[in-house]
């Protein structure tokens, strides 16, 4: 491999050339574009040389490092089949070659199967092994498209992929039965040092508050949150619903807080910087993940790590992370009623909201930091190269 004088090395004092390949990248809202800035860092402290290919967006950030490709595109558009995007692909089959002859990568992580599967074609000319991580697989459920999941699983199955890795280990059957074999788990990970409240006060308040951290998409289940904070309010006068966050719904979730007279309990605040976003984690009392899928949500990881009680739903790998009433409430997807439950519960239960909290930020510091998925994926680049 170029640049690699023993392959064996990687976590040894050896620099390698790294190559993500991802749709989003800050300041795009999207769990792909961080998990890629935090691998990118843990790399670089290592040593290693690390380059992004991304979407031509003006939300992500120039950098000398950060390559862009395509059409210019909004970051609404980058989940979804458009024909600028499709055109995009197009460009790229064409100026991937140029791109991989100039960087020489020792290794390409691909963060997106549609990508991924281009430059998979093309990295075999260059004879540079190629991974790819799945973030969420849409053939693993009902609720997915299925033109959509099979599209996603021919990808995978036809790149040429050295290795896939999912974060979600509920959806390794669904690999298995769509015959996708070079598949494994590496998890998603956190900046507990970043997110763990010491040195915090948290500020005094009568009202307990109700903190959800995602995009405002159908995937979140948002309308079932705010049709359960309705239900709370004949319940509880006492309390706050902050949500954060940007997507498509925003204005239909805007409607419904009006429409259910929701302006005292209900904050819609769009998108916030990290910094104030660890301030909501640490000035809130419980984090809510109300999803219909998901992958491994990284908000859930920094709730733990600034010590937050969550209230969870049963999806993809949350059931694997999640033990009731042990680290974390966890409701069936789609019902209103039962998050209301869980909700009123906490607020009333001052002690299991503690445990839940400790419970779920010993799990991170034990396990889920980004030093140990960086090893994870270096070892994975040691073993396909």
């Amino acid at each position: 491999m170029p640049g690699v004088a023993n392959p064996q090395d990687f976590r040894w004092g050896v620099i390698i050339r790294i190559l993500h390949v991802t749709k989003k990248y800050p300041d795009a809202i999207g769990g792909d574009a961080r998990v890629v800035f935090n691998l990118e860092r843990e790399q670089r402290r290592r040593g290693h040389e690390v380059f992004i290919l991304t979407s031509n967006c003006t939300e992500i950030m120039q950098k000398e490092n950060v390559f862009r490709f395509g059409l210019t595109d909004r970051v609404a558009n980058l989940d979804v089949v458009t024909f600028r995007r499709i055109l995009s692909l197009i460009i790229l089959s064409i100026t991937g070659l140029f791109l991989l002859h100039r960087l020489k990568p020792d290794i390409i992580h691909s963060h997106s199967p549609d990508i991924g599967f281009i430059i998979s074609l093309q990295a075999t000319l260059f004879h540079i092994p190629v991974v790819n991580t799945c973030h969420g697989v849409t053939f693993s459920g009902e609720q997915f498209s299925p033109i959509k999941g099979l599209i996603e699983s021919f990808l995978l199955k036809y790149g040429r992929f050295k290795e896939i890795v999912t974060v979600d280990r509920g959806s390794l059957p669904s690999f298995a039965e769509h015959a996708i074999n070079v598949v494994r788990y590496i998890p998603n990970g956190v900046d507990i040092e970043y997110f763990a409240r010491r040195g915090f006060e948290k500020p005094e308040s009568p009202k307990i508050r109700y903190l959800f951290v995602g995009r405002l998409e159908e995937q979140k289940g948002l309308k079932y949150l705010i049709q359960a904070s309705k239900q709370l309010s004949l319940d509880l006068q006492d309390y706050e619903l902050i949500i954060i966050g940007e997507g498509s719904q925003r204005d239909e979730l805007s409607q419904m807080v009006s429409e259910m007279s929701l302006h005292t309990h209900v904050r819609i605040l769009g998108e916030v910087d990290l910094e104030e976003l660890k301030r909501w984690y640490h000035s809130c009392d419980v984090f809510i993940l109300p999803s219909i899928w998901e992958g491994m949500p990284l908000t859930l990881l920094e709730a733990w790590a600034a010590g937050l009680p969550a209230i969870v739903t049963a999806v993809g790998d949350v059931p694997h992370l999640c033990n009731d009433r042990e680290n974390a409430m966890i409701v069936h997807p789609g019902d209103p009623g039962a998050l209301c439950n869980a909700m009123l519960l906490l607020a009333n239960d001052t002690q299991l909201r503690d445990k839940l909290g400790r419970c779920g930020a010993k799990m991170v510091n034990d396990s889920y930091s980004w030093s140990n998925v960086a090893d994870s994926y270096l070892d994975l680049y040691k073993s396909v190269s």
